[in-house]
């Protein structure tokens, strides 16, 4: 073999050797991405189910409970958000609002107590005028001036006045030739009552029917304030009748306050029980607190009337007090 074919061989032995060398790099490099693909696919995997398994796992760590899933129509999903307007119930709820009494501003109002009171009570009495113009036995149905008091037309001294009003389902009873109930016309008396108070005086206001209720809530005195004052008549205006005649809590809230009373008024217009007067004389017997006491219309028959009548005068008597009989004058039972 001649010089120049051993350099031919020699030289196409060298370049079969690269040519091997890059293949077997291409195929480790396949394989490599290859195997690189899968790991990274297997490890998306593993980090899906973490983290579904975390979504929904309860706050203890315990074992989660299969979710399932479902696809809703369009069709479906408007049936389900549709409402029926006819089956919904309202229900109408009462509320009722916490003043401090003894913070409030005097803020101005377009129409003045009494203004508003004869706006809507009708003429009283046959011959015209309002209900501040009624003159019965002593004094005015106007309030007091300065340290007294007056309510429906029965004058009191001091500078407290409690108030237990009857507010009982018989105080709707139209009276007047059916112009105004009694109800009606207690609310104008006392509004117009609390509004005659001097600026020193204190008052009270106790309603009772089943069961009592404070006009404010609490067991504080109202001072006498003109922000007060409107307040009372706002209050009083809102408030309905409705309910039994049980007074007996009512006066027991009265005798608990501190200081005590100087005068107490005490207006009913129906039958309660006969154990209310001998209970009243055991809460008054330490200071004999005068309670005035007013009949408003006729609570039944002549026997019934006749019964709260003397049950009435008694408690005035034993008290000091006064006692007035108030007749619907044209309406009522």
């Amino acid at each position: 073999m001649t010089q120049f074919q051993r350099q031919s061989n020699e030289i196409g032995q060298e370049g079969e050797l690269p040519t091997n060398r890059r293949r077997l790099i291409e195929r480790a490099t396949i394989g490599g991405l290859v195997i690189s693909v899968v790991i990274h696919l297997v490890l998306m995997v593993i980090a899906l189910l973490v983290r579904i398994d975390y979504k929904f796992a309860d706050a203890g760590g315990g074992e989660t409970e299969p979710v399932e899933f479902s696809l809703m129509t369009q069709a479906e999903l408007n049936e389900q958000t549709a409402i029926d307007i006819d089956e919904i119930e309202f229900v109408q709820i009462e509320t009722e609002s916490i003043v401090d009494l003894d913070l409030l501003a005097d803020s101005g109002a377009e129409q003045s107590v009494n203004e508003l009171a004869d706006t809507i009570a009708p003429e009283l009495e046959t011959g015209g005028g309002s209900i501040s113009d009624v003159q019965v036995q002593t004094g005015t149905s106007g309030a007091g001036t300065g340290e007294g008091a007056s309510f429906f037309c029965l004058e009191a001294s001091g500078r407290r006045f409690a108030y237990i009003v009857d507010r009982s389902g018989s105080m709707n009873t139209p009276i007047r030739s059916g112009e105004m109930s009694r109800w009606e016309l207690t609310q104008i008396e006392l509004i117009r009552s609390v509004q005659g108070l001097g600026a020193s005086a204190e008052y009270f206001v106790v309603l009772f029917s089943t069961d009592m209720k404070p006009l404010f809530g609490g067991s504080d005195w109202i001072k006498g304030t003109k922000g007060n004052k409107r307040l009372t008549a706002s209050a009083m205006m809102s408030s309905n009748a409705n309910g039994g005649t049980d007074p007996e809590d009512a006066f027991a809230l009265v005798f608990s306050l501190d200081p005590k009373p100087d005068a107490i008024y005490f207006m009913t217009d129906g039958e309660f029980n006969s154990s209310v007067p001998g209970r009243i004389a055991q809460l008054n017997r330490r200071r004999r607190v005068p309670i005035h006491c007013i009949l408003l219309g006729q609570p039944g028959s002549a026997a019934i009337t006749q019964k709260v009548e003397t049950m009435l005068k008694g408690i005035a008597r034993s008290s000091n007090g006064r006692y007035r009989h108030v007749e619907d004058a044209g309406g009522g039972p």
